[in-house]
């Protein structure tokens, strides 16, 4: 009977812990008495191994002390093992933590990480020895103190501290934080902070923070980005010199085909009518006339090789600035009287506008080459206008003369309004353009009004007309 009784007894034990493995946790004096209970009624059961004479007196003896005494004994024998196991496991939970805690300080104080814990109101409660050596502060300076204040740059004091008040309001963190924090010297240094909410009985009480100082790194991003900065200038400055090489042998192609057409054009004209003048049969009008037609055609000719010419100078810098005073009202009124037939023939309206005062005004300047940009500003305005007028004329702005030339023309279309200004462009770049010229009137312009210290520019708008300005300083004004 003795080794069923601890045979069995052992068995449900066993049983127990498997079937009910959270009676730790529950009700354990209950499922201990409860346990005590069937342990013991199964060790009556168990009389039956005893002889027949000798079961009832067994069990009449046992069955009192089993129900009374036994059962309770037994819950509390296994209060206290169950408390002495409890008291254990404690035990041996704290020295775990005691040496997580060791292990999490010793973490903290080694190495290149910045610790940190802040109260809810940005106070601070403790930081390790590290963050103290980078900023140059000892603790007792800083404790108590708010770090937004100390620490953050005034310029990111207020956003930082907007996501510190959403973090404990919140009771999360949302993400991390990268900023600048300042030293003791005003030394500036970049931190990227790792963070977390700190509770106690489910309260917030404060944000923890553990940071890497990222300076070299966000240096080497910021020369990383100014080199990424400079690559991107250099492909564009590349794209940009590609691209002016393809424009310019364009241009050069078509200024070809322009000189070509300006030489052969007139030189055909005045072959060819120079053929007819041999017919002595011919009337002496249409004679007339091929004598007319050779002319302009010479003239057109000169001018288009006078343009070479003079390009071919400006480019090897032979041209050379004489200066000189200069009557600018008789200059004008000189210009006047010269293109007023070719304004008359063309049944345009030549306007020389009123003078800037009343006395004559001296500038000191080279006279052929002011002339030179003038002829070409007017030439270019009588070709270029059907009807209307042409006007032209100067008034003064403190010490500058602003000259300008305006016709009622065809006018000039905005994406080409800088491109007239380089050397072979006409505003329209066809060999079947409508008016006949190489190209070259005012790059020569330009240049001539750089030689002089001046600057061009045009106002232009299609259909209704063209201003072409410069400006020239005062050397000399009596």
């Amino acid at each position: 009977m003795g080794i069923a009784v601890i045979v069995l007894s052992g068995t449900i034990g066993l049983l127990w812990r498997k079937y009910r493995p959270d009676w730790r946790t529950k009700k354990y004096y209950l499922e201990l008495l409860a346990l005590g209970v069937i342990v013991h009624i199964v060790m009556s059961l168990c009389i039956v191994f005893l002889p027949q004479e000798r079961m009832l007196p067994t069990l009449k003896a046992i069955a009192i002390p089993l129900i009374l005494i036994y059962s309770p004994a037994t819950m509390i024998l296994g209060l206290i093992m169950l408390r002495q196991y409890k008291n254990a496991q404690n035990k041996f939970a704290q020295l775990r933590l005691i040496e997580s805690e060791r292990r999490l300080a010793q973490l903290l104080e080694s190495g290149n990480i910045a610790s940190l814990a802040l109260n809810n109101d940005g106070t601070i409660r403790y930081c390790n020895d590290f963050l103290l050596k980078i900023t140059g502060y000892t603790f007792n300076e800083i404790k108590g103190k708010n770090w937004f204040k100390i620490f953050v740059v005034e310029e990111e004091r207020t956003a930082i501290f907007q996501q510190f008040s959403e973090i404990i309001f919140n009771k999360r963190i949302n993400s991390n934080i990268d900023n600048y924090i300042l030293s003791k010297s005003g030394k500036k240094i970049y931190f990227s902070w790792y963070n977390t909410v700190l509770f106690s009985n489910n309260e917030v009480t404060g944000v923890a923070c553990i940071g890497v100082d990222i300076t070299k790194k966000k240096s080497y991003e910021a020369q990383l980005k100014e080199k990424n900065e400079a690559y991107k200038l250099m492909n564009e400055k590349l794209l940009e010199a590609k691209e002016k090489a393809e424009e310019s042998d364009r241009l050069k192609t078509v200024f070809l085909q322009n000189i070509s057409h300006e030489i052969r054009t007139p030189m055909n004209g005045i072959l060819g009518f120079l053929d007819l003048l041999n017919d002595e049969n011919i009337l002496e009008e249409d004679r007339r006339n091929y004598i007319d037609i050779i002319n302009k055609s010479g003239k057109r000719l000169l001018t288009t090789i006078n343009d070479v010419i003079e390009i071919s100078r400006i480019e090897s810098g032979q041209i050379r600035i004489t200066l000189s005073e200069v009557n600018i009202d008789e200059m004008m009124a000189y210009l006047y009287n010269f293109f007023m037939h070719q304004a008359s023939d063309k049944h345009l309206k030549l306007i020389l506008a009123g003078t800037a005062s009343s006395e004559d005004l001296t500038l000191e300047t080279d006279k052929p080459v002011l002339e030179g940009i003038f002829i070409n500003l007017l030439k270019n305005a009588i070709k270029f206008t059907t009807e209307g007028f042409v006007e032209f004329g100067y008034y003064q702005e403190n010490n500058t003369l602003i000259f300008y030339v305006k016709d009622s023309g065809c006018g000039i279309p905005a994406d080409r309004q800088k491109a007239v200004f380089e050397r072979f462009v006409q505003s329209d770049l066809s060999i079947t353009r409508a008016y006949e010229g190489s190209g070259l009137g005012l790059a020569i312009a330009k240049s001539y009004i750089e030689m002089l210290e001046g600057k061009i520019w045009v106002e232009s708008e299609i259909n209704k007309g063209s201003t072409f300005f410069f400006s020239l300083p005062f050397h000399k004004q009596i």
